[in-house]
Order: structure tokens, then sequence, then C-alpha cells
């Protein structure tokens, strides 16, 4: 009899007991899947996010070789090539160094001067100038080590046709410096991944992990000898697991390397895995909470999606808004080069003007990217000083270039009126709130100037439309561009309120918005009239 109760226990509770089992191995698995689904995301949205920089940073070596050419063509292709005129070009293009070779590859001009003997040929000393000198290609060479102090370089050779036949203008950047670290810096800072630029020599030529001396790590080799058997792949390194990602840069002997720790890469579902995990657990008793798991799973990679989609926009927004002004200035400046002589004084000071407007609205967004990449090292410190407000703000308009036309009234109860700031800052925070006004406002532009008991304050107002009430919130965001009214028309890297806002609490000041009445926008910047602490004070991190 006791046999056969605990027999007809067991049959009796076959049925519950086969449910169980089958809701817990159909949630298990399905949790599983669904990890390994999301993961298999994660890496391809990040080998997409390297590949979209791969093409940027081949944009960027294009437009480099594009510049030093007409440059070259423009100012050294005169049967004789005066000093002024070398020199001019290297320090326009800001090079470290420049050599001119003729069509043997022998040396006209160098800078810095004296490094080279004139009339060296360096054809058979460098190879990628060969190439150049006898092929008339453009060539990127490796990184060139010098046996002197001086730092390693690339070099960038560009042939073009002169009065005399070919000729080659190879002009070298430091590496560790310039444009492509501060790129690399402001795309991806953060320590958790590694973005390496390297050439076939296994030399670093750009990271974004970079203090000013780009030295291989034990990660950087291992990955180097990876690399040689798959493009992408995973490598154990200090305890943890990497994942990385080799792009290679047409027209250069570059690669673009990068790697990632794969808990940083996964962190987005974190969260989702140890739902997952509870979920199992408690299906294991009622299996009511494996609809709540999935919920919050979706809730997860929706997330994770918007936030691959606003980085992804911000790649493409900046190799569109770097080129845009570039572009402007190479078009307007073949015009010029065309048909100056069929150009009237006018329609020369016309094209002359767009191209300095081109060439200052480039150095704004190169500027406020390197400004983000110190902002995010936190590198930057701010040295309040006592200034005039109103040459401030004077300095803080011409510096913006605009074109004739546009009004600013500046009001101010005293002319003489002083405050204490950051000099570098304060052009910086004022030349994004009066070039806002400008860029998405509409005129009258009144900047008002009004002294209060303890502080100054800078108030610039517009008459535009001014900025949709939804949008208030995000205004001082980084990356934050509204998507409804004026803003969707114009370009724009959404850094520039940004910048303002941590470099105005950087330097002790506040900045804040209000609607302006009837309409349009009014900013204001409130500065101390008494000095401030002694000590200088840097950008938090």
């Amino acid at each position: 009899m006791r046999l056969l109760r605990s027999s007809t226990r067991w049959r009796g509770a076959a049925l519950p007991l086969t449910v169980w089992l089958i809701l817990t191995v159909a949630a298990a698995g399905s949790v599983a899947a669904l990890q390994h689904s999301s993961h298999d995301g994660l890496v391809w949205r990040f080998n997409q996010r390297i590949g979209l920089l791969a093409n940027f940073i081949t944009g960027f070596v294009d437009d480099q070789i594009n510049r030093q050419r007409q440059q070259a063509e423009t100012f050294l292709s005169d049967s004789v090539v005066s000093e002024r005129d070398f020199t001019r070009v290297v320090d326009g293009l800001s090079l470290s160094g420049a050599v001119l070779l003729d069509a043997q590859g022998r040396v006209l001009h160098v800078a810095p001067d004296g490094t080279l003997p004139l009339g060296q040929d360096l054809t058979g000393r460098y190879p990628h100038l060969n190439v150049a000198v006898r092929q008339g290609q453009p060539v990127v060479s490796s990184a060139i080590i010098f046996a002197s102090d001086r730092p390693p370089v690339v070099n960038v050779a560009v042939p073009f046709d002169a009065v005399t036949g070919r000729r080659v203008f190879a002009g070298s950047v430091a590496i560790g410096k310039g444009s492509l670290v501060g790129i690399l810096s402001a795309v991806i800072p953060r320590s958790e991944v590694h973005l390496n630029l390297v050439d076939d020599t296994g030399t670093i030529v750009a990271a974004n992990q970079s203090t000013g001396v780009l030295e291989s790590t034990r990660l950087d080799a291992e990955l180097a000898a990876t690399r040689q058997v798959d493009q992408q792949g995973r490598v154990r390194q200090g305890g943890q697991w990497w994942r990385y990602t080799t792009v290679d840069i047409p027209g250069a002997p570059w690669r673009l390397t990068a790697s990632v720790t794969e808990d940083y890469l996964f962190a987005p579902m974190a969260g989702a895995e140890i739902g997952g995990l509870v979920a199992v657990i408690i299906a294991a008793a009622t299996g009511l909470l494996l609809v709540a798991a999935v919920a919050r799973t979706r809730r997860s990679r929706q997330d994770l999606h918007r936030a691959n989609t606003q980085l992804g926009d911000f790649i493409t927004m900046l190799s569109h808004d770097v080129r845009q002004p570039l572009s402007s200035i190479v078009s307007y400046g073949e015009i010029l080069l065309d048909e100056w002589a069929d150009l009237d004084e006018k329609e020369k000071h016309r094209y002359i003007q767009r191209i300095t407007n081109g060439g200052h609205r480039a150095d704004r967004i190169v500027e406020e990217i390197l400004t983000l990449s110190r902002l995010d090292a936190g590198a930057i410190t701010a040295h309040p000083a006592l200034l005039n407000i109103n040459r401030a703000i004077r300095q803080a308009v011409e510096g913006l270039g605009l074109e004739p036309g546009h009004s600013i009234t500046v009001t101010a109860t005293d002319d003489e009126a002083t405050a204490y700031a950051d000099p570098a800052f304060l052009q910086l925070i004022l030349g994004n709130l009066i070039g806002n006004a400008v860029k998405y406002g509409s005129p009258p532009i009144d900047v008002t100037v009004a002294r209060t008991d303890e502080n100054l304050n800078i108030e610039v107002s517009d008459h535009g439309e001014g900025v949709p009430p939804q949008f208030v919130d995000h205004l001082f965001d980084r990356f934050a561009r509204a998507d409804t009214g004026v803003a969707t028309t114009k370009p724009g890297t959404g850094l520039g309120l940004y910048l303002a806002h941590r470099l105005a609490t950087a330097s002790g000041l506040r900045i804040g918005y209000q609607p302006h009445q009837p309409q349009g926008a009014t900013f204001t910047l409130t500065l101390p009239v008494t000095s401030p602490a002694a000590e200088p004070q840097r950008t938090a991190r």
C-alpha cells in the first residue's frame, strides 16, 4: 500500500513536474540565446562604428593631400621659389617640417632650415619620395625615426606640375600630435577603449590614449600578433577578455586598430543578464516573471540602440561638418585661381571673404573637438583675471568672422565695466552664445552688459523662434541638438553650449537661458566683479 501511495503521488506530480521542467529549460534556453544574440549585436555595432571612423580618417588624409597640392601649385610652381613663399606654405599647413624636391628628387628647399643639404637626392634614402618623384603619385610614408633628438614624423609627399616640370612637396607631421590625436580622443575618449593608428612597421601614429609620447603596450603587441590571423576577434590580457577589430586605411600605410574590454562592451546588457538569471530561478517556481524579464531585456536593447545611433550620428555629422568648410575653401580658391583675371575687385573680395569664413568655421570646429578631449581628460585649468568686458565682447564678435549685414548691438551702462574670468574661456563662451544667436536666431541681435552689487551680467538676445520648450532641459547636454524648428536646417556638432557650460562652471561663472519677449532666446552669463579664490580651478572629468 505504501508503495502504491508513493507511486500514485509521483504520477500526480508528473504533469506539473513536466511543465516546470519545460518552462525552466525554455526560459534558460531563451535567456542564453538572447544574451548570445545581444553580444553579437554589440560586437557588430562596435565594428561598424570603427569602420565609420576609418572612413573619416581616409577623408582626412585625402584632404591633407589636396591642401598640400593646392598650396604647392599656388606658391611653389615658379621656376625660382623664394624662401618666403616656401615658409608661408609650411606655416600655413602647420607642418613640423617639409622639403621641396625637383624632378630628379634633389632638395630645393627644406624646413627647418639646415636639416638637409640643398641639392641632395633623397629618392634613394626615402622610398616614398622615390615613388612620388618617379611615378608622380601622392604617397603617405610610414613613421620616420630620426637619429637626432627630433621627434618622429609621418610624411605626405605630393607631386605637382611646375614651370620647370614635376616637383614634389613633402610635408611632415609629428607623431602623437595634431588633429588625428584630437579626433580619436574626441570620438572615444574612455580608457576602456583603445584606438591606435598603426603604420606598416608597427609604429603608433596616433591614439586616443596619447599623452604626447606614443608607446606600444603588451596588449598592442598581442593584438599585432593576433591580427596576422584575423582582422577581428578576442584576446585575453590582464585577466580580462578584449574584443578587437582592425581596418586598413586606403591611400596610407596605416591601419586603425580598436580594442575594448568585453566588460565595457557588454556593460549595457549586464542588468538584463542578471534579470534573466533571476527570471529563470523564479520561473522554476512560478514562471510568471519571464514576461517581465523579456520586457526588461527589450528596454535595455532599445536604450543600447539609441546610444549607438547617437554615436553613429555624431561621427557622420563630424565628418560632414569638418569637410564642408574645407570643401568651400577649396572651391572658392579654385575659382580665384581659374578666373582671377576676369573677376572684378568686388567679386574677388567676396570670394576671399567666403574663404576666410570657411577657415574660421573649420578652426572653431577643430577647437571644439580639441577642447572636448581636454575636458574629458581633466586637462584644462581656469586662470581668472580682471578683464574689460566690453573689449572682450568686441573681440568675440570680431573672432566670429561674420559676413557684412550681421548687425550686433552692444549696450553697456559702463564702457569700462570689469569682471573676473579666464580670458580664453570667456572668448569661447561668448563666441558660442553670440554665434548661436546669429546662426539660429533672427536680427536684431542684442548684447547687454549690466552690473549688480556682486556680479556683472551679459545677456545675448535674438528675435528668432527661440528654443523649443521640450528641448530646454537638454540645452546644455553633450551632443544635444533639437529635432524640431530651425536647428534641423543648420549644421552643427551639438557641442557649443555644452562646452560653454562646462567652461563657465570651471571659471566660477554661471550661464542660463530664458525665452526672450515677445519672441526669441536670451542667454545670460554671470561673472563675479570681485576676485575669486586665488587657486586655479580645474575642470572636472
